[in-house]
Protein backbone atom coordinates (compact mmCIF):
# COMPACT_ATOMS: atom_id res chain seq x y z
CA UNK A 1 0.00 0.00 0.00
CA UNK A 2 1.23 3.52 -0.84
CA UNK A 3 -0.08 6.35 0.68
CA UNK A 4 -0.16 9.91 -1.57
CA UNK A 5 -0.18 12.34 0.76
CA UNK A 6 -1.20 13.19 4.32
CA UNK A 7 -3.31 16.45 5.44
CA UNK A 8 -2.81 18.56 2.57
CA UNK A 9 -6.39 20.71 3.14
CA UNK A 10 -5.80 23.52 1.17
CA UNK A 11 -3.82 21.45 -1.02
CA UNK A 12 -6.61 19.36 -1.92
CA UNK A 13 -9.72 21.63 -2.08
CA UNK A 14 -7.74 24.22 -4.30
CA UNK A 15 -5.85 21.85 -6.45
CA UNK A 16 -8.15 18.79 -7.12
CA UNK A 17 -6.88 18.69 -10.70
CA UNK A 18 -3.12 18.09 -9.61
CA UNK A 19 -4.22 15.22 -7.52
CA UNK A 20 -6.16 13.49 -9.97
CA UNK A 21 -2.90 13.83 -12.52
CA UNK A 22 -0.76 12.76 -9.41
CA UNK A 23 -3.16 9.65 -9.00
CA UNK A 24 -2.91 8.78 -12.58
CA UNK A 25 1.06 9.19 -12.63
CA UNK A 26 1.56 6.59 -9.62
CA UNK A 27 -0.85 4.17 -11.58
CA UNK A 28 1.97 4.26 -14.08
CA UNK A 29 4.63 3.12 -12.09
CA UNK A 30 2.89 1.42 -9.14
CA UNK A 31 0.28 -1.42 -9.05
CA UNK A 32 -0.72 -1.69 -5.45
CA UNK A 33 -3.28 0.06 -3.13
CA UNK A 34 -3.55 3.60 -3.06
CA UNK A 35 -4.87 5.42 -0.01
CA UNK A 36 -4.51 9.38 0.73
CA UNK A 37 -4.23 10.44 4.54
CA UNK A 38 -7.01 13.18 5.41
CA UNK A 39 -7.40 14.73 8.47
CA UNK A 40 -10.49 14.12 10.72
CA UNK A 41 -12.26 17.12 9.49
CA UNK A 42 -11.66 16.86 6.33
CA UNK A 43 -12.42 13.39 5.36
CA UNK A 44 -15.93 14.28 3.69
CA UNK A 45 -14.26 17.17 1.01
CA UNK A 46 -11.80 15.17 -0.49
CA UNK A 47 -12.78 15.04 -4.55
CA UNK A 48 -10.40 11.64 -5.75
CA UNK A 49 -11.65 9.21 -3.16
CA UNK A 50 -13.02 7.62 -6.00
CA UNK A 51 -10.13 7.12 -7.80
CA UNK A 52 -7.98 5.24 -4.71
CA UNK A 53 -8.59 1.89 -2.91
CA UNK A 54 -8.98 3.15 0.52
CA UNK A 55 -10.61 6.07 2.17
CA UNK A 56 -7.89 7.17 4.67
CA UNK A 57 -8.64 9.27 7.52
CA UNK A 58 -6.38 10.43 10.70
CA UNK A 59 -8.98 9.54 13.22
CA UNK A 60 -8.03 11.89 15.98
CA UNK A 61 -12.03 12.62 16.41
CA UNK A 62 -12.94 14.79 19.68
CA UNK A 63 -15.47 11.76 21.36
CA UNK A 64 -15.99 12.23 24.79
CA UNK A 65 -14.45 14.99 27.39
CA UNK A 66 -13.40 14.50 31.10
CA UNK A 67 -10.05 13.21 32.62
CA UNK A 68 -11.20 9.06 32.44
CA UNK A 69 -14.55 9.41 30.36
CA UNK A 70 -15.98 5.55 30.78
CA UNK A 71 -15.49 3.58 27.75
CA UNK A 72 -19.77 3.57 27.56
CA UNK A 73 -19.30 7.69 26.75
CA UNK A 74 -16.36 7.16 24.42
CA UNK A 75 -18.32 4.51 22.49
CA UNK A 76 -21.54 7.31 22.49
CA UNK A 77 -19.37 10.20 21.46
CA UNK A 78 -18.07 8.21 18.37
CA UNK A 79 -21.84 8.32 17.25
CA UNK A 80 -21.88 11.17 14.54
CA UNK A 81 -18.40 10.39 13.41
CA UNK A 82 -19.08 6.84 12.98
CA UNK A 83 -22.10 7.72 11.01
CA UNK A 84 -20.60 10.51 8.55
CA UNK A 85 -17.40 7.85 7.81
CA UNK A 86 -20.27 5.36 7.39
CA UNK A 87 -21.93 7.99 4.94
CA UNK A 88 -18.50 8.50 2.61
CA UNK A 89 -17.71 4.90 2.53
CA UNK A 90 -21.03 3.81 1.64
CA UNK A 91 -21.38 6.90 -1.11
CA UNK A 92 -17.88 6.12 -2.36
CA UNK A 93 -18.10 2.72 -2.27
CA UNK A 94 -14.86 2.35 -0.62
CA UNK A 95 -13.62 0.95 2.71
CA UNK A 96 -12.35 3.44 5.40
CA UNK A 97 -8.39 3.11 6.27
CA UNK A 98 -7.35 4.98 9.91
CA UNK A 99 -3.92 6.15 8.50
CA UNK A 100 -3.24 7.16 12.27
CA UNK A 101 -5.17 6.27 15.10
CA UNK A 102 -4.18 7.09 19.21
CA UNK A 103 -4.10 8.62 22.55
CA UNK A 104 -2.18 10.40 24.80
CA UNK A 105 -1.85 8.46 27.99
CA UNK A 106 -2.47 11.54 30.04
CA UNK A 107 -6.11 13.33 31.19
CA UNK A 108 -8.48 14.44 29.05
CA UNK A 109 -7.07 12.23 25.76
CA UNK A 110 -10.03 11.49 23.95
CA UNK A 111 -11.05 15.64 23.35
CA UNK A 112 -9.64 17.73 21.33
CA UNK A 113 -6.22 15.86 21.17
CA UNK A 114 -4.44 18.23 19.31
CA UNK A 115 -5.02 20.75 22.68
CA UNK A 116 -3.79 18.20 24.95
CA UNK A 117 -0.57 17.51 23.28
CA UNK A 118 0.22 21.56 23.30
CA UNK A 119 0.39 20.69 26.83
CA UNK A 120 1.58 17.04 27.55
CA UNK A 121 3.83 18.13 29.90
CA UNK A 122 2.29 19.52 32.60
CA UNK A 123 -1.12 17.41 31.89
CA UNK A 124 -1.19 14.22 34.81
CA UNK A 125 -0.59 10.64 33.35
CA UNK A 126 -3.50 8.61 32.95
CA UNK A 127 -3.10 5.32 31.27
CA UNK A 128 -6.77 4.51 31.86
CA UNK A 129 -7.87 7.09 29.49
CA UNK A 130 -5.74 5.75 27.03
CA UNK A 131 -6.90 2.16 27.39
CA UNK A 132 -10.93 2.75 27.33
CA UNK A 133 -10.58 5.57 24.28
CA UNK A 134 -8.45 2.37 22.25
CA UNK A 135 -11.58 0.19 23.86
CA UNK A 136 -13.79 2.21 22.49
CA UNK A 137 -12.39 2.41 18.94
CA UNK A 138 -12.01 -0.84 18.74
CA UNK A 139 -15.59 -1.50 19.93
CA UNK A 140 -17.28 0.74 18.01
CA UNK A 141 -15.10 -0.40 14.27
CA UNK A 142 -14.12 -3.85 14.36
CA UNK A 143 -17.45 -5.62 13.02
CA UNK A 144 -17.90 -2.77 10.78
CA UNK A 145 -17.29 -4.64 7.17
CA UNK A 146 -16.63 -1.04 5.80
CA UNK A 147 -13.63 -0.03 8.12
CA UNK A 148 -10.06 -1.49 7.31
CA UNK A 149 -8.63 -0.98 10.10
CA UNK A 150 -5.70 1.25 10.98
CA UNK A 151 -2.54 2.18 11.76
CA UNK A 152 -1.97 2.87 15.64
CA UNK A 153 0.17 6.33 16.08
CA UNK A 154 2.98 5.03 17.62
CA UNK A 155 4.83 2.17 18.25
CA UNK A 156 8.49 2.55 18.64
CA UNK A 157 10.60 -0.41 17.82
CA UNK A 158 12.38 -1.48 20.70
CA UNK A 159 11.44 1.46 22.79
CA UNK A 160 13.29 3.46 21.11
CA UNK A 161 12.67 6.97 19.56
CA UNK A 162 9.95 9.09 21.77
CA UNK A 163 9.81 12.06 21.67
CA UNK A 164 11.20 12.83 25.29
CA UNK A 165 7.66 11.41 27.28
CA UNK A 166 7.24 8.02 26.83
CA UNK A 167 5.14 8.21 29.98
CA UNK A 168 2.82 10.66 28.47
CA UNK A 169 2.98 10.35 24.47
CA UNK A 170 0.70 8.22 21.97
CA UNK A 171 2.57 5.06 22.47
CA UNK A 172 0.67 2.22 24.53
CA UNK A 173 4.12 0.30 24.96
CA UNK A 174 3.98 -0.82 28.44
CA UNK A 175 0.95 0.77 29.31
CA UNK A 176 -2.78 -0.78 30.05
CA UNK A 177 -3.50 0.41 26.50
CA UNK A 178 -0.97 -2.69 25.28
CA UNK A 179 -3.24 -5.09 27.04
CA UNK A 180 -6.63 -3.31 25.57
CA UNK A 181 -5.12 -3.36 22.09
CA UNK A 182 -4.03 -6.88 22.53
CA UNK A 183 -7.46 -8.34 23.67
CA UNK A 184 -9.10 -6.41 20.12
CA UNK A 185 -6.09 -8.05 18.17
CA UNK A 186 -6.04 -11.44 19.06
CA UNK A 187 -10.59 -11.36 19.22
CA UNK A 188 -10.49 -9.35 15.73
CA UNK A 189 -7.88 -11.52 13.97
CA UNK A 190 -9.59 -15.06 15.09
CA UNK A 191 -12.69 -13.75 13.66
CA UNK A 192 -11.43 -12.78 10.48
Amino acid sequence: MFCIGTEFSMSTSQRPEFWHQLIKKIKTEYDGKLTYSSNWDNFEKIPFWKELDYIGVSAYFSIAEGKTPKTDDLIKGWKSHFNKLKSVSDSIKKPVLFTEYGYLSVDGCAWKGWEVESKVNETPINEQAQANALGALWTVFHQEPWWAGGFLWKWFPEMQGHEGYPERDYSPQGKIGADTLKKWHSTYCHQN
